[in-house]
């Protein structure tokens, strides 16, 4: 047999396996829905004896399954051409072995070099960042290479990249997160539409094969882009966080919000995180926010569950810090997407007492039958974001979506109220960065710009 005809039949063997196996992943989806459908009747009998929790439980049910619906009808914004001009902003902290990649990243990226400026901002790394900083600015004379003097916090570091940027539109990339060659090419589409303020692009876990952590976020990762990114896309552009990996703003919007955003506060204390939720929910006030999963990224994620655990406390403080905002203009937006929006504030909140009546609730009155009614809709609502992953994503890791649910459930959820009650804790708790505001010496900052600076249109040069 010729090479080239059994590769075909390779191909054509391959393809016709992954069909069968998507058959087989949408008939499972399809038998988890249909049991669902056939305990109507156990639910609504367990909502006469037991109406709070019936209510929490069937409310929830319906939330996650009007997403999963909504987000099978969404699509990206195809590239019609549409080419700003784009100040990519890179804010970097102890990240000495990541940063020369994201970096060399964006600048192999497939866009205009005329159109395009790097700026790579070190924010006090006491590693050697800058001089890896230093080094790609000796590979590419094109980055803009800036060292803020001393440790002022990631805010800081972006507010100075934004004051020198010169773009009509601004891209952040975190540091530990690597753009695909045509993430920039894609994240401008959306800005074509005048109402379009903020674009988010779709992450995944760079090193997901480490450990069962890390295979347990790019599973998380990819449906809370796919589906809740993108069900928010849908509902009328209402993403309510433009995660840092890969995020896109349009200047004339960010800039009058500057001094606000850099040196906000909540309870007294200077906010030190949740940079991205929080600038996003003030473009959200003005404007439309979407999502554009062809503006593609990797992130490193925590290896280890301190680590994890520290991150996703620190989003959850975010979370609850940018909910007491958005509360107050959301019901002007689309009302599905409210609807949405205000039922993922309300759920975590009562979501450890609901856990707690489910569990220890019924093993005190010895109604066992209602806890395993609780066991089995859970495992039907992992299954369904693993076979969702599963559907889309053939890599074998799919099962690790359960894993991730059975850890929120267990730990997670009760995040919530040590959340609460450690709001005025700004610390990140991943790292040793500063907690506290502080006017940017203007005198100790390291900058330079690039030797041979694009001409970007529409902005005033700013002075270094």
């Amino acid at each position: 047999m010729p090479a080239a005809t059994g590769r075909l039949y390779s191909d054509r063997t391959t393809s016709l396996l992954r069909t069968i196996y998507r058959i087989l992943i949408a008939c499972y989806g399809i038998a988890i829905m249909s049991f669902v459908w056939l305990t109507k009747d156990l639910t609504f009998s367990t909502l006469a004896k037991d109406p709070v929790f019936a209510a929490y439980s069937i409310s929830v049910v319906l939330y996650v399954v009007c997403r999963f619906i909504f987000a099978l009808f969404y699509r990206p914004v195809p590239d019609a051409g549409h080419r700003p001009s784009l100040s990519v902003i890179i804010p970097a902290f102890n990240e000495e072995d990541g940063i020369l990649g994201t970096i060399q990243s964006c600048l192999e990226a497939d866009y205009p070099h005329e159109l395009v400026e790097i700026i790579a901002v070190n924010d006090g790394s006491t590693d050697g960042t800058w001089e890896q900083i230093l080094n790609a600015k000796a590979l590419s004379p094109r980055l803009h290479a800036m060292d803020m003097g001393k440790n002022y916090g990631k805010r800081t570091a972006m507010a100075e990249g934004i004051r020198r940027s010169r773009g009509d539109v601004l891209c952040f990339v975190d540091s530990d997160s690597y753009i695909s060659r045509d993430a920039l090419t894609a994240i401008v589409a959306p800005f074509a539409d005048e109402r379009v303020g903020a674009v988010v692009g779709h992450a995944e876990v760079r090193n997901k094969m480490v450990n069962w952590v890390t295979k347990m976020q790019q599973v998380r990762y990819y449906a809370a882009f796919r589906i809740i990114k993108g069900t928010e896309s849908l509902l009328s552009g209402t993403v309510t966080c433009a995660s840092g990996c890969c995020a896109a703003y349009r200047t004339s919007l960010v800039r009058p919000l500057l001094k606000a955003w850099e040196f906000q506060s909540f309870l007294g204390r200077p906010a030190t995180f949740g940079d991205d939720r929080a600038l996003t929910n003030r473009i959200l006030a003005q404007g439309r926010v979407v999502y554009q999963s062809t503006a593609r990224a990797e992130t490193n994620a925590p290896t280890t569950l301190g680590v994890f655990f520290r991150q996703q406390l620190r989003w959850k403080k975010s979370w609850l810090r940018e909910s007491t905002y958005i509360v107050r203009y959301f019901w002007r937006k689309n009302p599905i997407a409210a609807v949405f929006t205000y039922a993922s504030i309300v759920f975590p909140l009562f979501a450890p007492w609901v856990v707690l009546h489910a569990v220890l609730g019924r093993f005190v009155d010895g109604a066992l039958g209602g806890f395993w009614f609780y066991l089995v809709g859970t495992y039907a609502m992992a299954m369904l974001y693993s076979l969702y992953y599963a559907f889309r994503r053939v890599d074998g890791l799919w099962y690790h979506g359960m894993t991730f649910v059975g850890l929120y459930m267990s730990v997670l959820v009760f995040q919530t109220y040590w959340g609460i009650a450690t709001m005025r804790d700004t610390r990140w708790g991943t790292r040793a960065s500063t907690i506290e505001h502080a006017t940017l010496d203007q005198a100790n900052i390291t900058s330079l710009p690039s030797s041979s600076l694009p001409r970007l249109p529409g902005l005033v040069e700013a002075s270094a």
